[in-house]
């Protein structure tokens, strides 16, 4: 048999990917020559450039899926708690220049996370964990400031009694400031471990 024909089956022959015939073929051929036997070991002897195998992704636990979800519904409930002892605290302050004051305090940052949590629906949409993150983030303090602003044209009574300075329209306003940035702070850090147990990357 020719040696170019053989040639062309050396390689499937190195890799053992030919038939029984094939092998018995080039086998026979092998015994009467050099030259093929020489191309043989060079193939041998080549070693294949070494690739990074690609990890696939680690698989998605129920234990990790439990934890996403039970994460997720601590924070709605809580969130949803708050709102309901605010709204309650609100309804039963007569009208003057307190009203409004658990609105600034509470109600507005709470539900300023709690409309950010519905990002957290979307999770697949985003490229990364860090831009999930990001983006959590940034819906929450948006929603926070358009909540002040939505409470500062609707409550003016309470923001007279701010610039007039008295403690007990003052201490609401700069509560309502720390929980906001306090949520502000906490969001991406929620949102990037609720990334993480989900499976994104």
């Amino acid at each position: 048999m020719h040696c170019e024909v053989i040639r062309d089956l050396l390689i499937l022959y190195a890799d053992d990917c030919c038939s029984k015939e094939s092998k018995a073929l080039v086998e026979e051929h092998l015994q009467s020559c050099q030259a093929c036997r020489e191309a043989l070991k060079e193939l041998r002897d080549v070693s294949p450039v070494a690739e990074e195998p690609i990890s696939p992704p680690a698989p998605l636990t129920r234990v990790n899926q439990w934890k996403a979800s039970l994460l997720q519904s601590v924070l709605l409930y809580c969130s949803f708690s708050l709102l309901v002892f605010g709204v309650f605290r609100e309804s039963i302050t007569p009208e003057g220049g307190t009203n409004g004051l658990w609105a600034f305090a509470l109600l507005v940052p709470v539900t300023g996370f709690l409309l950010s949590l519905a990002n957290w629906y979307f999770l697949r949409l985003y490229p990364s964990r860090k831009a999930f993150s990001r983006f959590s983030l940034l819906f929450t303090g948006v929603f926070i400031l358009l909540g002040d602003l939505w409470a500062v044209i609707h409550y003016q009574s309470a923001l007279s009694g701010l610039f007039r300075g008295t403690a007990h329209t003052v201490t609401p306003f700069l509560a309502g400031i720390a929980l906001s940035i306090a949520l502000c702070i906490l969001s991406p850090f929620l949102a990037d471990r609720y990334a993480r147990l989900s499976g994104k990357e």
